[in-house]
């Protein structure tokens, strides 16, 4: 799929998975009420108009990718795929990727409205404050970041949350080891301030790039218009140098000022790990230079709430195609990866290997931990099955886990491992010195190579027998 935040809402609507909510509350109503919905499974696109205090039109949209289909659709692919099937189309799409680079053009939606000087106000916007302890209002959750490099021009998109300051201050909160932080830093070590644009609400393509490990080097816009097979259309910002997409919904435009000039306290938020990790500290700021909005704005909110069936599942797929991927230009005999979205995604990752040679189960686990685009940053468990479990299968992984690991010899452990500030793991002492590592558990959970032939056979039908007997009788089972 290409297009702009509407359209997926639009198709989501014609899939009967989007729902309009009216006259919630920005002031915690809303944020309470999309994490009910992820009580449910396949929990619809919510969308809510005629906030308390806000004219009508002005919308929230949230949980946009809590159904498998909607992440299919957010990704282009086929909307019937399922589990690996799903991250395995996604990773066949990444390799046949062509950069296409974006098309500048002299107007777009986004561009219906542009307010400058007294007029530029962030509050005017229905930003929730999503999580009851949250330290304020966050207008960055489901936002792409955009920047360049003052070396060599690379523009870069990341998804960094941002909390309202008032009327023109907005916080910025980048990871250190994130690419956005390191492009920061650059202005800041010459006493600049950074130009930056943040986009409140995008199609979902682009929104993927935000939160994907694109490679360094390779601008987010030239990998989303691989994906569309076409160009994305941006339009030059108002008052900073930087590509605006020109169907966005919102764009707040300024500079980020040396921390040292300007900061202004953030936090704590609900983090996408599930807690308040974080704490109230100064943060560096974007001033607001500018404002463009669309009639009718959508802001886009994935503020990563808690639910038993909740709004990450497309981050995983992404995640567990990238890792895959790697793999590939490593090692043989990797059969499936991924992620698993209900360990809040990054902390744990499944890996099913066709074991070749001795220690092939450790160098597996090596890379999955050590990738840029595996477990790194709170990576807290690399676990490798054999090739007859399903990684994206909960039930088999712990069957292998329970019947096919000894913990004393097939767990091991990785230590001083990057991590940070929202990790809960992170103990206060470490705080107080600022050591945000944690340790990472390789757990062999495969037959052991040296006697796997002698291992007891497994009583599970083969898959392609079970998909014969599936064809026979799935009418008696499943109507």
């Amino acid at each position: 799929m290409s297009g702009d935040l509407r359209e997926f809402i639009r198709k989501s609507s014609e899939l009967g998975e989007c729902k309009v909510i009216e006259g919630a509350h920005w002031d915690l109503e809303i944020g309470r009420i999309a994490e009910l919905s992820l009580s449910v499974p396949d929990s619809p696109l919510l969308v809510f108009d005629k906030v308390q205090g806000y004219p009508s039109g002005y919308r929230v949209a949230a949980n946009p990718f809590s159904s498998t289909r909607r992440a299919a659709l957010a990704l282009g692919l086929p909307l019937d795929l399922t589990g690996l099937n799903l991250i395995r189309a996604w990773k066949e799409k990444l390799a046949s990727l062509k950069p296409i680079p974006p098309v500048y053009v002299e107007t777009g939606p986004v561009r219906e409205n542009v307010l400058l000087g007294d007029d530029v106000d962030v509050l005017k916007f229905p930003t929730p404050k999503w999580h009851e302890h949250d330290g304020g209002r966050f207008i960055g959750t489901g936002s792409m970041v955009i920047q360049k490099d003052p070396d060599s021009g690379w523009i870069n998109v990341g998804c960094y949350r941002s909390q309202i300051v008032d009327r023109n201050t907005v916080t910025m909160h980048i990871v250190p080891i994130h690419h956005g932080a390191a492009i920061a830093k650059k202005y800041w070590d010459r006493g600049l301030s950074c130009p930056i644009a943040m986009i409140c609400g995008q199609g979902p393509q682009l929104w993927v790039s935000a939160v994907s490990p694109v490679p360094i080097g390779m601008s987010e816009f030239e990998w989303v218009g691989a994906l569309q097979n076409q160009a994305v259309e941006v339009v030059r910002g108002e008052t900073v140098d930087l590509p605006i997409p020109a169907d966005a919904e919102i764009v707040l435009e300024g500079e980020m000022p040396p921390p040292e000039v300007e900061s202004a306290e953030e936090g704590p938020f609900g983090e996408w790990e599930g807690y308040y990790a974080g704490v109230r500290a100064p943060h560096p700021v974007i001033k607001v230079k500018a404002i463009l909005h669309r009639n009718d704005p959508i802001q886009l909110g994935v503020p990563m709430l808690v639910g038993t069936h909740d709004d990450s599942l497309i981050w995983c797929v992404d995640l567990s195609a990238q890792l895959w991927t790697e793999f590939d230009e490593q090692i043989a005999g990797v059969t499936g990866v991924s992620f698993v979205y209900a360990a809040r995604r990054r902390p744990m990752v499944v890996v099913s290997l066709k074991q070749m040679y001795p220690g092939h189960v450790k160098q597996a686990a090596l890379i999955a931990a050590g990738s840029y685009r595996g477990a790194t940053g709170v990576g807290r468990f690399v676990i490798i099955v054999d090739d007859d479990i399903d990684p994206t299968n909960m039930t088999e992984v712990l069957w292998a886990l329970g019947t096919r690991c000894d913990p004393k010899t097939q767990i091991e452990f990785l230590r001083n491992r990057p991590s940070q500030a929202s990790d809960p793991r992170v103990s206060p002492e470490q705080r107080r010195r600022k050591d945000m590592t944690t340790s990472t558990a390789i757990i062999d959970a495969c037959r052991p190579w040296a006697w796997r032939d002698q291992f007891p056979k497994a009583t599970k039908t083969a898959p392609e027998v079970m998909q014969k007997v599936r064809e026979k009788w799935g009418r008696f089972l499943f109507g």
